[in-house]
């Protein structure tokens, strides 16, 4: 069991395992050290202020699952107010519609 310094509380399986917050990178940058995982974003400075693009963010959580880093991002709820989650590979989307192949026979 690990218990918090000073604190005679045990610490949650997240606060264990959740990582130190990382130093501000690009999107290139955090593609390349965590690649096809998922990440938990903070103090991103962004090109636009609602916009998708970034110049730099800050990593407090990743891993190869959804719930990965958002666990390790818990901690840090309490000090940001906007946590980012995203994917670093590529996501496959399927179509919506139901692919018909046309034929003679009707």
């Amino acid at each position: 069991m690990v218990f918090q310094s000073g604190m005679m509380q045990p610490m949650s399986a997240a606060e264990v395992l959740a990582p130190e917050i990382s130093a501000p990178l690009t999107w290139a940058e955090i593609c390349a050290r965590y690649p096809d995982e998922w990440v938990c974003l903070v103090e991103m400075d962004r090109v636009h202020p609602f916009g998708f693009e970034f110049r730099t963010a800050r990593v407090i959580g990743h891993g190869k699952t959804r719930r990965a880093p958002v666990d390790q991002a818990l901690r840090w709820r309490s000090r940001y107010a906007a946590i980012g989650h995203y994917f670093t590979g590529r996501i496959a989307v399927r179509s919506l519609r139901p692919c018909l192949v046309p034929d003679d026979e009707a």
